[in-house]
Parts: structure tokens; C-alpha cells; sequence
């Protein structure tokens, strides 16, 4: 029970320090893309986190150092908003991370525990790749304010 509510603080610390930065620095946080991008970084804060206590496969730090390297890009990446073209590199770096860790999620599921066939108790993957999902959409807006920036020079 008090790992859940461990996982409740973090998340409520978390938006507690996402809006001090955002007041102290003005950041725009009504694009759609950095609100894609804080859902993926809460996911994979909490996948972080519950590799941390061991929740995801005992004794595996690099769940922990995945997912933290993941949450890390995509809050740096949040605060990047006006050099679109590295917030870019930056979400597919971080989704390159993602599927190195879906691969070891996979690879520890499947081969090590000798079953052949996933079971329901694997919602586990799901966190990953939602992620990246959440990290795609959100290349897609950062692309589309891309080009709008893009015709409004034009024009000028």
C-alpha cells in the first residue's frame, strides 16, 4: 500500500515542479505536443519508478536506468520548445531508448521465464510502447508548428 502511495507523491511532485518551471520561465505548455510529452514522461517516470522497487522484474537496475534516461530526454525536451528541430531528434532518441527497453522487456518476459505465449500480468510492455505512441503524435504537432512557422516567414 505505500508503494502506491509513494508513486502518487512522485507524480504529484513532479507536476508540482513541471509548473514552477513553467511560471519561472514562461514556458508554452497550451501546444498539444508538450502535453503528448508530459503524459510520456509521467508513464516512464513511473515505469522508472516501479523498476526502482523491483515491481517490473526483480533485481534489474536497467529498467531504473532506462526509464530514467527516457523521463530525463523528454522533460528536457518539453523546455526546448522554441528549436523544434531538436525537440525532434531528441523524441526519437528518446523513443530509440523506448524500444531498446520494450526489447529487454521482451527479451527478460519471454526467454528467460521459459514461457512461450504473454500473459495478462504483462500490462507491463504496455507502458513503452503508449510512450511511444504519446512521443509520435507529438513529433507530428512539433512538424506541423514546423511548417506553419515555416509559411509565415514566407509570406513576410
Amino acid at each position: 500500500m505505500s508503494n502506491y502511495i509513494a508513486i502518487i507523491v512522485i507524480f504529484f511532485y513532479s507536476i508540482a515542479i513541471l509548473s514552477y518551471f513553467c511560471t519561472k520561465f514562461y514556458v508554452m505548455l497550451q501546444r498539444v505536443q508538450s502535453v503528448y510529452m508530459f503524459t510520456a514522461f509521467v508513464l516512464t517516470a513511473f515505469y522508472a519508478y516501479l523498476g526502482y522497487l523491483g515491481l517490473i522484474y526483480p533485481n534489474c537496475l536497467k529498467y531504473t536506468v532506462f526509464g530514467g534516461l527516457t523521463a530525463f530526454i523528454i522533460i528536457v525536451n518539453i523546455f526546448l520548445f522554441n528549436k523544434r528541430k531538436l525537440q525532434v531528434k531528441l523524441n526519437y532518441l528518446a523513443i530509440f531508448v523506448l524500444i531498446v527497453l520494450l526489447g529487454l522487456s521482451i527479451y527478460q518476459n519471454g526467454f528467460l521465464s521459459g514461457e512461450k505465449q504473454f500473459s495478462e500480468k504483462d500490462i507491463k510492455l504496455l507502458v513503452p510502447v503508449i510512450s511511444i505512441v504519446l512521443l509520435l503524435i507529438a513529433n507530428k504537432y512539433i512538424k506541423r508548428d514546423e511548417r506553419l512557422v515555416k509559411s509565415v516567414d514566407r509570406i513576410r
